[in-house]
């Protein structure tokens, strides 16, 4: 099977342990974790792995389809031959046998190969490849430690060049702990990690597994969403938002306060305005977390002498204080003597609610603002796993003080809390003609310039347009003279009627228009995005930001791509700094990085580099950027050269390798 295929999306999934691959001691008996059961019972469920894409749900797209494979099927079981074709477990890729395809797994003793499965085509046009990397002492998530977490943080690092995306199997009871930590262990992160499990293990007729990993599995494989995610039971979660409501529903985790990330229904809905924008640097993961944390119930008759005592045990530096609603506690002079003390001496003390939802307000209360008043520092709405998770991660940083750490608890690093609103105006947005005006008048500026048809009217009408795209399916370009049909005067509505109206003819339509102000240099990009920033446009920041990763070409060419084809840095650099994703890929499964690269762009190459983009395992196993060295080594171009070695970094040799391997 030739791997390199461009609508194989590549995702590694970590089995960790966790009831979702669980097998009963005895009958009757309690679950336990069982090497290997996991990733067999996947391989036996054409759903999860179908190699040859010949199982019903590979040949169910229409009822033609289904009837071609049914002849098919019909006429192999007629077949006289009585011997079944038996998986094989090795030789060469491309032979008859069901042969399980490898890929290489970095682990912290070298690599590792293991036997890949692959999903039939969803509906979403790709299919998933994934590997089943089984941790070998499989742990009840109970028994999970922050040594845990950085082993997961540091597996992700070494293989994230190799994999477009991470699916880690947990076990629920302290999936939303691992979740933040692993949020904040992520530093820049650029793709998606995402942690599932399940309450009834895929043992068992019935349970929650299926659903909750053939879920992750395609929205890992087909969504660019750079956070650690929490998927169960058709929802997507921000990680560090979760919390485990239920241990006995399959709809177990919740995020309180946020919406969920993506839902799985009919469609799969994902609400990009909530998604948060990759990392500007190149990704790396922080390998080191504070033991010195420490949770602090506050209860009606609590005594300041087991506060003090608390707080200074086994030399605490971070307290994650649970008080009661808003953020309130006894005034007691013994309790506030004892906190005071401890944010005296360095002690961190981050304040946040024991109700599921709310926030903390400190100044809402006098109680809230006698805790404020001896230093403890408001955690807003951020969860006790996270507000934990949050303190280790700060505190595991030598250079950070009491005080810098006290500032960035009170603000979001990874979309985990929610900053207070500002004090509402009442007042109405921009009039829906005002916004559609600037909408249109952005579309004329951005249309193809006169020299793309014909020769320019004057010597100021700018440089060539070396890209275009059709308009948006969804636009009517056309001009009709038919008379309109016109309708009682209650039917008649201004349209749009809302800002989801105008939003959604924003979006129609914006990703064509970011693309061809990509592609030039005459400052236009600027203007598209500082009118998206403000308040002229309906289509909100955060929804912004994920159109800049949408495709604007039918190549699948982003505003990313189509600057660097157009060798423009300036908008490169202005698009890398709004949230353009270094990831994304066109058609051909090519990043920017390396038509910046095969283009000579030395400052361009570098640039993405810093901000994490790398060439990708279809390039250098396909020969694509060893074709490019070679050119390079048979001209003695140096320049060039010098170019392909910053993009390859590491992969240097083996794209040279890889391409000499395709000659034969």
């Amino acid at each position: 099977m030739d791997l390199t295929l461009s609508d194989d999306a590549r995702v590694l999934c970590i089995y960790t342990g966790g009831t979702i691959g669980m097998l009963r001691t005895t009958k009757g008996g309690g679950f336990t974790p069982f090497p290997q059961f996991l990733s067999s019972n996947l391989r036996s469920q054409s759903r999860f792995h179908d190699e040859l894409q010949d199982s019903v749900f590979a040949n169910s797209g229409d009822v033609e389809e289904y009837r071609n494979w049914e002849v098919r099927e019909s006429s192999r079981s007629a077949s006289p031959s009585p011997t079944p074709v038996l998986p094989a477990t090795g030789g060469a890729k491309g032979g008859k046998g069901r042969d399980h395809a490898k890929l290489v797994v970095q682990t912290s003793v070298g690599p590792k190969e293991i036997p890949s499965l692959v999903t039939p085509r969803t509906a979403q046009g790709k299919r998933i490849r994934y590997v089943v990397w089984e941790y070998e002492d499989l742990i009840d998530s109970a028994e999970i430690e922050p040594a845990d977490w950085i082993r997961l943080a540091s597996d992700i690092e070494r293989n994230y060049h190799l994999y477009d995306s991470f699916v880690i199997l947990h076990g629920t009871d302290t999936m939303s702990y691992s979740a933040s930590a692993l949020s904040f262990l992520l530093e820049d992160l650029g793709k998606t990690v995402i942690l599932t499990g399940a309450q009834i293990p895929l043992s068992e007729l019935l349970n929650d597994s299926l659903d909750n990993l053939l879920g992750a599995l395609i929205l890992a494989g087909h969504y660019r969403i750079p956070e650690v995610c929490l998927f169960f039971n058709n929802k997507l979660l921000r990680g560090n938002r979760s919390m485990k409501m239920s241990s006995d529903e399959f709809d177990a985790f919740q995020t309180p306060g946020l919406e969920p990330l993506a839902r799985v229904g009919i469609e799969i809905d994902v609400a990009w305005n909530e998604v948060l924008r990759p990392g500007i640097r190149a990704f790396k993961a922080h390998k080191s977390l504070s033991s010195k944390v420490a949770t602090l119930r506050i209860f009606p008759g609590i005594t300041g002498s087991s506060v003090r005592a608390f707080l200074t045990a086994g030399d605490v530096k971070g307290v994650v204080l649970e008080s009661y609603g808003a953020g309130n506690a006894p005034r007691r002079e013994e309790l506030l003597s004892a906190f005071r003390e401890a944010t005296s001496r360095g002690v961190v003390i981050v304040n946040v609610s024991q109700c599921a939802t709310g926030a903390v307000a400190p100044d809402i209360y006098e109680t809230g603002r006698a805790l404020a008043a001896v230093g403890i520092t408001g955690g807003a709405d951020m969860t006790v796993e996270c507000a934990l998770a949050k303190l280790a991660y700060l505190l595991s940083k030598p250079d950070l003080t009491p005080a810098q750490i006290r500032k960035l608890i009170a603000q979001p690093l990874r979309g985990e809390l929610t900053l207070p609103s500002p004090i509402p105006t009442y007042s109405a947005p921009m009039e829906a003609d005002d916004r559609l005006r600037i909408l249109f008048s952005r579309m004329i500026e951005c249309a193809p310039l006169p020299s793309i048809r014909g020769p320019p009217t004057s010597p100021s009408s700018g440089p060539s347009l070396v890209v275009s795209a059709p308009p948006p399916p969804s636009a009517d370009l056309s001009l009709s003279t038919s008379p309109e049909i016109s309708l009682p005067p209650e039917f008649s509505s201004p349209w749009p009627a809302t800002r989801k109206d105008a939003e959604v003819a924003e979006q129609a339509v914006l990703p064509y228009l970011l693309g061809q102000a990509s592609a030039r240099s005459d400052g236009l990009l600027v203007n598209l995005l500082d009118s998206l920033r403000g308040s002229s446009s309906a289509t909100p920041a955060a929804a912004a930001i994920a159109l800049l990763n949408d495709p604007a070409t039918p190549a699948l060419h982003t505003p990313l791509h189509l600057a660097v084809l157009s060798s423009q840095p300036a908008n490169v650099t202005l698009l890398l700094a709004s949230g353009a994703s270094v990831h994304s890929r066109d058609v051909l499964s090519h990043s920017a990085l390396f038509y910046a690269a095969r283009q000579g762009s030395l400052d361009i190459v570098r640039e993405l580099v810093e901000a994490g983009a790398h060439l990708g395992e279809v390039e250098i196993g396909r020969g694509d950027v060893g074709l490019e060295i070679g050119r390079a080594e048979r001209v003695g171009d140096e320049s060039a050269l010098e170019v392909w070695r910053l993009a390859a970094g590491g992969n240097w040799d083996r794209a040279r390798e890889c391409f000499r391997a395709l000659l034969g």
